[in-house]
This record gives structure tokens, C-alpha cells and sequence, in this order.
């Protein structure tokens, strides 16, 4: 990828990210902020060179996209999908593990 598309990318969603050129360990670079997962991501010129946007952009992320499910009597559903009334009895249930 060429460094002033992944810039262009960065410029046209505002929204998603936050970005300025910064020196990092001693290599210039982007340090790109995700104003949703709240990471910092430092690229240098070589390392978008190598990539494409797509596996730029997930690093990004640093991990952090995971959504919660639980398993209920016998049925998985997205913990995302709760009010707060069964996000409370999720959190004030007992755990217990194998043998236990």
C-alpha cells in the first residue's frame, strides 16, 4: 500500500480514527488512534509499504473486537443483545469450574 492512501483512508474517517506523525523508538512514523477500542498504533512508511489496508486497519484494533457470549440452558446468545437487568444476574452469578 502506498503511504498517502493509507493517510487519504485515515483523513476520510475522522469519525474511527485519529492520527499525526510522530517519532516512535526512534522511526518515524503515523501514531494512529481508534477512538472505539481507544488503542495507539504506531506504523512506520515500511511497514504500510508491506501491507495491505485491511491488515493495517485490524491492528488497529489490538485484539480487542471480541464479543461476550454465554451459554444459558443449553442455548449461546450475545451477551451485547442484554438490558441491564440480565447483565446483572450475568455478573452476580456463582462460577464454578471442573471438579469444583
Amino acid at each position: 500500500m502506498i503511504v498517502q492512501e493509507f493517510v487519504d483512508y485515515l483523513v476520510n474517517h475522522p469519525d474511527e480514527f485519529e492520527w499525526k506523525e510522530e517519532e516512535c523508538e526512534g522511526k518515524t512514523g503515523f501514531l494512529v488512534g481508534h477512538k472505539r477500542f481507544e488503542t495507539l498504533t504506531h506504523f512506520t512508511p515500511e511497514v504500510i509499504g508491506k501491507h495491505n489496508l485491511e491488515f493495517l486497519l485490524s491492528q488497529t484494533i489490538q485484539g480487542k473486537d471480541v464479543e461476550k457470549i454465554t451459554r444459558v440452558t443449553g442455548y449461546f446468545s450475545k451477551v451485547s443483545g442484554w438490558n441491564k437487568g440480565k447483565l446483572g444476574e450475568l455478573k452476580d452469578r456463582d462460577r464454578s469450574g471442573i471438579g469444583e
